[in-house]
């Protein structure tokens, strides 16, 4: 039952988007930065940065890529003390930030496009580097690689300037990306 209700939804979705593109035209590039907010199980937020280019095949359909840049908000403390066999010891201290790089195509589906507004979805995927220090006695350094993935739920995106070409708008999603960020970039 429940793939039933998904798929008729995602239908009812590109039904929806084949009426909004009617008599629109956009410009086929978007460049944009964007800024995005994390929230760790603790209740502590970092950020990130995202790069994106997006490429727009139809008046619905966009493809592109990211490059995303993540840090913690506080720099990590690491302490430790180290014995020998003879009784002798040494105090080490390591602070360091955690990082996060990835980068992933894009998929966006846009099922809103007016003069000034555009609403979309998006789901991105993509290859991403983890390194920084290990919590634990002594500490230690990592470095993970792993796939990683977003879904931007809602995105927003408003249309401002002369000529409709400076955008400024946010997304709500999960993933790599953040649970929500803003964004500005330009259309040419």
């Amino acid at each position: 039952m429940k793939r039933i209700i998904i798929v008729a939804t995602i239908i009812s979705l590109f039904a929806s988007v084949l009426y909004a593109q009617k008599g629109s035209s956009f410009y086929k590039h978007e460049v944009r930065l964007s800024y995005g907010i994390f929230t760790l199980p603790d209740f502590s937020d970092y950020g990130g940065f995202t790069v994106n280019y997006m490429y727009r095949v139809t008046q619905w359909f966009w493809v592109g890529t990211n490059i995303n840049w993540q840090f913690p908000s506080e720099l990590q403390y690491y302490r430790w003390r180290e014995y020998d066999i003879d009784g002798a010891f040494a105090d080490f201290e390591i602070s360091e930030r955690n990082n996060f790089f990835a980068i992933a195509p894009e998929l966006r589906f846009s099922y809103t496009n007016k003069e000034r507004v555009i609403l979309y979805s998006a789901f991105s995927a993509g290859y991403g580097i983890h390194t920084g220090i290990h919590k634990k006695t002594p500490a230690s350094d990592f470095f993970n690689n792993y796939w990683y993935w977003n879904i931007t739920f809602f995105g927003a995106n408003i249309n401002i300037g002369k000529k409709q070409n400076i955008i400024v708008g946010g997304e709500f999603g999960l993933g790599f990306k953040g649970l929500y960020n803003i964004h500005v970039g330009y259309r040419f």
